[in-house]
């Protein structure tokens, strides 16, 4: 009897260990595929670039003064003062009147920008068309939110128009703290984003959603077309999404003093990502940032992630309205999961190089 007792304890232990494997070998997947569904994996590996980066340069007043570019015909004059915690530009194309008037009206709004600590202005060029200049000057009158250089508006000039806004914001706001470079069809949580910048204290900072190991598109008839002489690499380095990245002002002229004299690639935020590990300064993943996709349209959603891509101007504002209805309704904890589960990215054609 005592031999059977034995036996089957034997086989009792056996087996919960052999469990108690198991259930440690399941919860260790569950626990990778969460966090790399949500994002957190790629925050944690990005934390690991520096190693791989240069130490950041000292910066030279020469090279920065050396950048050949266009001069500015729209400047808002005393716009930073008194300095926001957040500068954010918005890119935006002359004909698209209608999704600057929305962001007026929704995130980057008067009493918006006043509780957030931000100031919302857009980055423009040159139109084609005289009625098109003549209106954006009126637009510039009526709002003083325009910054616009002497250069065509156009995809190919892309990359010399984030550079100018770049120039803009560190001959003009100075005193701001951060920098949110973004497109003109992406609805900020303006809110929610300074509070999230407010607890960040590092010096050199590039955050966004981070591309990875993205191969240069060779192929001339492609319009995001890099040559071998303007980058020779097989890959380019780990860059943030244009959508929407995050320089600390820290960060701005250590970027600018890398970008010589051209000429540049026409994929902008490939561009900052290389002027970033040029200067040492290497990008950090955040989650909460969504890059190229858009996310399901719903109030928990918009008040957890900081950006969505690809809102019309209507979207915009019942996106807008959701936020200020729901006030402080309860979230359920995976809604960061299910937020970017769900999402819809686009195809990287329709995403510069990534």
């Amino acid at each position: 009897m005592r031999l059977i007792i034995a036996a089957c304890l034997r086989l009792f232990c056996i087996h919960r260990r052999r469990w108690s494997s198991m259930f440690l070998l399941l919860s260790s997947l569950l626990l990778l595929l969460f966090l790399s569904l949500s994002g957190y994996l790629e925050e944690c590996l990005s934390r690991t670039l520096p190693i791989f980066y240069p130490n950041p340069s000292q910066l030279s007043s020469s090279r920065l003064a050396s950048i050949p570019l266009p001069p500015f015909l729209l400047s808002p004059a005393n716009a930073c003062s008194p300095s926001p915690l957040l500068l954010v530009l918005v890119f935006s194309a002359p004909s698209h009147r209608d999704r600057r008037d929305a962001i007026r009206q929704t995130w980057g709004s008067l009493s918006s920008a006043t509780s957030s600590s931000s100031l919302t202005l857009f980055v423009l060029a040159v139109p084609d068309k005289a009625e098109e200049r003549s209106a954006l000057v009126h637009e510039a009158v009526a709002h003083g939110d325009i910054i616009q250089a002497n250069f065509t508006d156009s995809y190919r000039n892309l990359t010399l128009k984030t550079l100018t806004g770049l120039v803009w914001a560190l001959q003009k706001c100075q005193g701001a703290r951060f920098l949110l470079k973004t497109d003109d069809d992406v609805f900020v949580n303006i809110l929610a984003l300074s509070a999230f910048l407010k607890e960040q204290h590092q010096e050199l900072q590039y955050l966004g959603r981070i591309h990875w190991h993205v191969p240069p598109f060779r192929d001339p008839e492609n319009r995001h077309y890099v040559s071998h002489e303007l980058y020779g690499g097989d890959h380019f380095p780990p860059y943030c999404s244009g959508t929407s990245y995050i320089l600390s002002l820290g960060a701005v002229g250590h970027l600018l003093q890398e970008a010589g004299n051209g000429p540049w690639p026409t994929v902008e935020d490939v561009y900052t990502g290389i002027l970033a590990k040029a200067a040492g300064i290497a990008p950090q993943h955040v989650a909460k940032i969504a890059g190229s996709a858009s996310i399901p349209h719903n109030s928990c959603c918009y008040r957890t992630m900081f950006t969505s891509h690809k809102l019309k101007p209507r979207g915009m504002q019942e996106a807008w309205n959701m936020l200020k209805e729901e006030g402080d309704h309860w979230c359920p904890p995976l809604t960061l999961l299910f937020c970017r589960t769900f999402g819809q990215p686009l195809d990287p054609e329709e995403n510069g190089a990534g």
